[in-house]
């Protein structure tokens, strides 16, 4: 089994969803670039966004985040 991080599992279910970077941070009201970022793992997301995340995804955050 293969165990991804956060930017690897965020980047997987919005590209599962067919969604842009841009199309996801207008979803989640934040930019293309903290998207990006967020992928990247140069920067980590606050909790509020962690839950948005999961809510729009609907995974729970343990799903998100282990």
């Amino acid at each position: 089994m293969i165990i991804l991080a956060f930017p690897e599992k965020l980047k997987a279910l919005r590209l599962k969803h067919k969604l842009t970077q841009e199309e996801l941070g207008e979803k989640l009201c934040l930019s293309r670039t903290s998207i990006s970022y967020y992928e990247q793992g140069k920067f980590e997301p606050d909790i509020k966004t962690i839950i948005d995340i999961s809510n729009l995804f609907n995974v729970t955050t343990d799903e998100l985040l282990k």
